[in-house]
């Protein structure tokens, strides 16, 4: 960070005497910087700082603002609702609206149920799938993150996989953070991403007791790792042989290659998808979305799974989400912002090479990692644990945000990223990448 101010430094000391570590989440605390960004107003592709600082923002609301900050259009539409005198607790046309639009752009959106989080989605999807089949285990990708809640949290990131795992057999747990009860442990089973055999021979030995297999389609949580169409369809398949359900967590994923979401991209329809961050341009909203067969189970008159609350369906977030669908409804939305991004991050690149920095940039669609310490293709966890360099990429990552490039994690290049934006943040970053190389000597 930039030498603080006494404002900031003031209202830090303050933060932290009514909020638990200053802050409304443990995420918000900079992984690069272990200080939390205290942001006074957000515009297009910038932040300020409350000391007044502007940045150019490469975090986007934990790449939730996939079409930038204050987009006029979704302002608006929030700004409607509240002429309705409620919020939430009554269902309103707006929700049927947004749920139509996602049935109509996603592969596998038969009918729709609204939650609050990517966290709830979560949580939610693993009961569907578990009232639906009548089973209790729940097999997860060992290192995927799909959020905060007990069930998500063992293995949930690279730096807590199983590195004893060479990929072909199952992973352990490696970790149960404080308050998670070691009961935990029997109810799921973790696996290596990318190799369809493990999980198949599981589904052999194991199938009557698995309700359902969820991971990520695309892994921004650590960087850029992705995955084949091949794989997922041997993933559909094992499914359907061992009525397994099938579940793509697409809360960071989703819309960032097309409207039809990464399950669209790779061309392989999972029983149920779970939207949220770009669904609404970060407004609290997220939703479960899957086949009638499946869904249906929440509305089951004898036993059924509850699913609701309070805010489930708030019209801000529904509202949002229409005008966001709305853009990226538009003809040729997707191809001139993703071509920018394409274009930039191979110029971020070239920089690194000409500095003899060593790093690595992976994406796809619009969200990005950048391996700091290796040149070669990170392909899969053990590449992070042993190829790259966690004290260069801090020092890296510090020196982009000095320079007044925010990063933080989810490396997002939003829709409002445009190409002078774009181009300078190139420049500070292949400065930046200079004089860490120096100074680390």
């Amino acid at each position: 960070m930039p030498a603080l101010t006494p404002e900031y430094t003031n209202y830090w000391m303050k933060a932290q005497k009514y909020l638990v570590g200053g802050v409304s989440s443990s995420f918000r605390i900079n992984p690069f910087t272990d200080i939390p960004m205290y942001v006074s107003r957000a515009d297009g592709a910038h932040i300020y700082g409350i000391d007044g600082r502007k940045y150019i923002d490469f975090f986007m609301g934990h790449g939730a603002c996939t079409l930038g900050h204050n987009r006029p259009e979704i302002r608006n539409a929030m700004q409607k609702v509240f002429d309705l005198g409620f919020f939430a607790e009554f269902d309103h046309p707006l929700t049927a609206q947004l749920a139509q639009k996602i049935v109509e752009h996603i592969p596998c959106a038969e009918s729709v149920r609204y939650v609050n989080s990517g966290s709830e989605a979560t949580l939610l999807s693993l009961r569907l799938a578990r009232g639906y089949t009548g089973r209790q285990k729940i097999v997860r990708i060992d290192g995927h993150f799909h959020g905060g809640h007990d069930y998500a949290l063992p293995n949930n990131l690279a730096a807590f996989v199983d590195l004893t795992n060479p990929g072909d057999r199952l992973s352990k747990i490696t970790n149960l953070s404080a308050g998670i009860p070691d009961a935990i442990r029997d109810t799921i089973y973790l696996i290596p991403w990318n190799n369809a055999q493990v999980f198949e021979q599981l589904a052999l030995e194991k199938g009557d007791e698995i309700a359902a297999i969820i991971m990520n389609p695309i892994d921004f949580n650590n960087g850029c790792i992705t995955t084949t169409t091949e794989y997922l369809q041997a993933i559909r398949e094992i499914c359907d042989r061992h009525g397994i359900v099938f579940i793509i967590d697409e809360i960071l994923a989703g819309f960032r290659t097309g409207i039809s979401c990464a399950e669209g991209y790779y061309g392989v329809t999972p029983d149920v998808c779970l939207l949220g961050k770009a669904l609404t341009n970060g407004v609290p909203l997220a939703a479960i979305a899957g086949k009638d067969r499946i869904m249906q189970k929440i509305m089951d008159p004898v036993n059924p799974v509850v699913a609701g609350g309070t805010f489930s369906g708030n019209l801000l977030g529904c509202a949002a989400g229409i005008a966001s669908m709305e853009i990226m409804e538009q003809p040729g939305f997707f191809e001139p912002w993703l071509g920018r991004a394409d274009a930039f991050l191979q110029d971020v690149q070239a920089g690194f090479d000409e500095e003899g920095f060593p790093a690595i940039v992976q994406h796809l669609g619009c969200t990005f990692g950048i391996y700091i310490g290796t040149r070669e293709p990170v392909l899969n966890y053990h590449d992070i644990a042993y190829k790259t360099n966690p004290a260069l990429r801090t020092a890296f990552f510090t020196k982009c945000i000095e320079k007044g490039l925010y990063f933080h994690t989810d490396f997002t290049v939003s829709a409002m990223h445009d190409e002078e934006l774009l181009a300078a943040a190139s420049k500070i970053m292949r400065d930046a990448a200079r004089e860490t190389k120096a100074e680390m000597k």
